[in-house]
């Protein structure tokens, strides 16, 4: 995951150059990126639109053919084809924006190698230092090496444990601007400080952007238990997360709740997803009317007799209420009468078999074709 972070790196970098402070280009970078995903998030409103129009035929499909899963997906992708539909089409927008948040994650981390653009030589010789006097310190390892270098190198009472640095560089990193509104962007949150808000703040966003988003698509409300309860979990995984890395990715984490709130609001009064629904509906039924027609045509052609696809169908219908009605004693001995002899005494001993581990508490064994010699 740590590549995601080069990328993003260079484009915060661009900022940086710009505004000189690491918070505000984070602002500027969630703001960016929200902007730049936009145009995917009104496919991803089409998506939605078209997924309220298609679902109760998928589910339709999907109980006629709960017996035959092979037929169920032939049918499906059948429907898909028909109407151009993709159902994993509003996925990308979220897949995107979780991309970005593992790929900021190593910025907010290393700023060292994607804003000041250190060599790794010097990276190293500095994390070093901090690592030498953990105990001095505090937690300066791993990923949090290069926030122990800033934050060390920036305190007047351990800027002298780097003596042995290029004072260029360290005078370089003295200097970098690595706050938001005077929060330092490098701790983590505790239950004891004022940062204890970056947290709660993200989680209350979070729940936020889901109701907002809830009660401006229509059907939501009508969403299952799991998706319902998905909309409370993720909430608190984000107060779990945001207490557990550097505040800067809580921050982040809250502008971009901000922003979805806001999209979320302007794609319904822009790109109402009830327009889209109306508009996919008529597709359906210009398409299926279409087929219809086509239908009755080739029934014309053929002199007025079945096609083979109502034949099909029609099987398949007799077949579907066969499998709906209950075994009667005749139908089973109308079965075993088009049983062999081989398969008619695997079923004899197999009860058998069944009988005798229930009245003895045995293990039952599967009939094999050896105990049929």
């Amino acid at each position: 995951m740590r590549i995601l972070g080069y990328p993003l790196g260079w484009i915060m970098w661009l900022l940086y150059q710009v505004v000189r402070n690491y918070g505000v280009a984070l602002v500027l970078f969630t703001i960016l990126t929200r902007a730049a995903v936009f145009p995917l998030s009104i496919k991803q409103q089409k998506s939605s639109a078209k997924m309220q129009v298609f679902q109760p035929k998928i589910q339709e499909i999907q109980k006629k053919y709960a017996n035959n899963k092979e037929k169920q997906q032939e049918e499906l992708m059948k429907l898909y084809e028909q109407h151009g539909y993709n159902p994993m089409g509003g996925c990308l927008p979220s897949l995107i924006q979780m991309i970005l948040l593992f790929g900021i994650i190593y910025v907010v981390y290393e700023p060292l190698t994607h804003i000041l653009h250190l060599d790794s030589a010097t990276i190293t010789a500095l994390t070093d230092i901090v690592t030498a006097n953990a105990e001095l310190l505090g937690k300066t390892g791993g990923m949090y090496a290069q926030l122990g270098v800033i934050s060390a190198i920036q305190n007047p009472e351990t800027i002298g444990l780097f003596s042995s640095i290029d004072q260029a560089v360290v005078a370089e990193i003295q200097n970098f601007k690595y706050s938001l509104f005077g929060l330092y962007l490098g701790t983590v949150p505790t239950w004891n400080s004022i940062l204890v808000l970056v947290p709660i703040l993200s989680g209350v966003t979070a729940l936020a952007t889901s109701i907002v988003s809830m009660k401006l698509t229509p059907g939501a409300d009508q969403q299952n238990g799991m998706m319902k309860g998905m909309m409370y979990f993720m909430p608190i995984m984000s107060v779990w997360i945001a207490f557990s890395v550097p505040c800067g990715i809580g921050i982040y984490w809250i502008i971009s709740n901000l922003l979805a709130i806001v999209q979320t609001v302007v794609l319904n009064k822009f790109y109402s997803p009830a327009k889209y629904k109306a508009e996919y509906e008529e597709q359906v039924r210009k398409v299926e009317e279409q087929k219809k027609r086509e239908r009755e045509e080739r029934k014309k052609r053929n002199g007025g007799k079945k096609l083979p696809e109502e034949i099909e169908e029609e099987k398949e219908a007799a077949a579907e209420a066969k499998r709906k009605q209950p075994a009667t004693p005749d139908a089973e001995k109308a079965a075993e009468a088009y049983m062999t002899s081989k398969e008619l005494n695997r079923k004899r001993l197999a009860e058998a078999r069944k009988r005798d581990a229930e009245k003895y508490g045995e293990e039952y064994i599967e009939v094999t074709d050896q105990d049929l010699m």
